[in-house]
């Protein structure tokens, strides 16, 4: 019997490397034992009772000899005691070279594919045999694909069964060496550990790190239903959260909305190349009932209602306006038919709960007052004025002159031209306010007959045809219209109008109100105000 010795002929070289995920120092062993010290045999059908622990070939074969068939098969285990039980094994590689002094002249030959499984249960190479060969465990297996030339070499990765042996080295008992198929003139043969050439000798080389098994653990911070994990772990290659309310994650530091209120158990486990750890802890998402609030904007009966509630996640509003009328929208718009004070509630509703709040508000209680002036083309001393004052029923205009006048729409003649200012005071029987505005009346240089431009019908409809007409020939005639406050809102020009010729003018643009319309052609302007229905 071989001495199994731990003065083992291997080469250990020692490294250090940044991983992405930590520093660790990476160890590197090199196992090649020789006939003292390796562990390997061959099994052979034709020898079922003869131990043959001293073969050089680590050999898969069916063959023939001298016309009768049989199988070999080969065991082999590595010492593996000089790598700590707690190391992590990175990397782990097996190198077979084919033994080119075997017996076997047909080396590597035939559908020779094969398999390294991991054996099961314990065996001697003084005492294995084909008869007493140990069991295997089919499903713990490294596949070497069948070789493209009969003195191929493998590199054979086996890090997986390589950190299990190490996890366990009781249950290290090595591998098995057997082809896929067992059937004859298929063989891949290589050097043993007793072969003479050391060159070709079995090699493993592995790299493992000495590690320290991570620790989890979390912060949180809670804004409402709205929750942000921070990951405090040691470095971690992944991260997996569970909430509690049955989602998770995979991300470092997600964050989590929680519907509804309550108590949730939060668990943390992160993996690196040293193992797992898990920590849990309880987060409490209180209920918070919505702060309620609004704002309103009237025009005479007309108000409309904004939310400027406090409700990150609101499901239901529900506004009661005073009058026994209701709505579910958000910022609705309501008419009253009636001007006077209503006592309006909004109700707001979430996953906490609800809440409301009410606030008395005046309809028509606040004038508005609003109104235009055109200057009249023969006789630019006479102002029209016009009241466009939602809610009153009542006006006091001031012309600026020291005359007034109590009509909604009055027309004012000035004694002269010049700067004046008039305020109109219009109310109700609630409210009333005042307005004032500059008005200057200045002389308009009016050239041509009066009537040498028509614009009709006037009033006149957006959908239906609006036109002008000229009563004599021009060269170039510009048509625009403004609105009362002066903004541009058509302008077209036309070339060589004829005399009595009606053209027909777009104005589906224009939406129902009061517009200046303007045409002017040969050194003539006329003006004049255009009613929209």
């Amino acid at each position: 019997m071989k001495n199994l010795v731990h003065n083992i002929a291997s080469t250990i070289l020692l490294t250090i490397t940044l991983s992405a995920f930590s520093q660790a120092t990476i160890h590197t062993i090199v196992l090649r034992p020789g006939p003292a010290d390796g562990i390997d045999a061959e099994l052979r059908t034709d020898m079922p009772q003869t131990p043959r622990g001293t073969s050089p070939d680590f050999i898969a074969n069916a063959w023939t000899a001298q016309g009768n068939y049989f199988v070999q098969r080969s065991l082999l285990k590595f010492d593996l005691s000089q790598i700590p039980v707690e190391a992590n094994v990175l990397q782990a590689t097996l190198f077979l070279y084919t033994n080119l002094t075997t017996g076997h002249y047909q080396l590597d030959s035939g559908a020779n594919a094969a398999y390294l499984f991991r054996v099961a249960e314990p065996w001697s190479e003084d005492l294995a045999c084909w008869n007493n060969q140990p069991s295997i465990s089919p499903s713990a297996s490294v596949f070497l694909p069948q070789s493209i030339s009969n003195t191929q070499n493998y590199d054979v990765n086996v890090t997986t069964h390589v950190n299990e042996m190490v996890k366990n080295p009781a249950g290290n008992y090595g591998w098995m060496f057997k082809l896929e198929t067992e059937e004859k003139y298929r063989c891949m043969v290589f050097a043993s550990s007793d072969n003479l050439n050391e060159e070709w000798r079995p090699k493993l080389v592995i790299q493992y790190t000495l590690c320290t098994n991570p620790v989890a653990g979390f912060s949180f911070t809670i804004n409402s239903h709205d929750v942000q994990f921070n990951d405090n772990s040691s470095p971690a290659q992944s991260w997996y959260w569970t909430f509690g309310d049955g989602s998770s994650s995979s991300e470092q530091n997600p964050s989590h909305h929680y519907t509804n209120p309550g108590d949730y158990q939060v668990c943390l486990e992160i993996e690196d190349s040293c193992g797992t750890s898990t920590h849990c802890d309880i987060i409490n998402i209180e209920c918070t009932l919505p702060q309620t609030g609004f704002i309103y904007d009237d025009s005479y009966k007309t108000v409309e209602f904004t939310d400027t509630s406090l409700c990150p996640y609101p499901i239901a509003w529900f506004w009661e306006f005073g009058d026994s009328s209701t709505s579910a929208e958000q910022n609705p718009v309501h008419t009253y038919s009636d001007c006077g004070f209503y006592n309006v509630c909004l109700t707001i509703s979430d996953s906490c709960g609800q809440n409301m709040t009410c606030e008395w508000i005046g309809v028509c209680s606040t004038m508005k007052p609003e109104f235009t002036s055109s200057q009249n083309e023969t006789n630019n001393l006479m102002i029209a004025f016009e009241d466009h004052t939602a809610g009153a029923t009542w006006w006091r205009w001031e012309f600026g002159d020291g005359k007034t006048s109590a009509k909604q729409n009055p027309v004012h003649l000035y004694e002269k031209y010049g700067e004046y200012e008039v305020c109109l005071t219009a109310g109700n029987a609630s409210d009333q306010e005042t307005a004032c505005h500059p008005l200057k009346v200045k002389k308009i240089n009016i050239k041509g007959p009066a009537n040498s431009i028509l614009f009709y019908p006037n009033p006149t409809s957006s959908d239906g045809l609006f036109y002008f007409i000229l009563f004599e020939d021009s060269g170039l005639v510009e048509i625009s219209v403004t609105d009362l406050t002066g903004k541009i809102i058509l302008r077209q020009e036309y070339k060589a109008v004829r005399n009595n010729e009606p053209i027909a003018l777009n104005i589906n643009k224009l939406s129902k109100g009061t517009y200046i319309i303007e045409g002017s052609f040969n050194n003539y302007r006329r003006v004049t105000k255009l009613v929209v229905f």
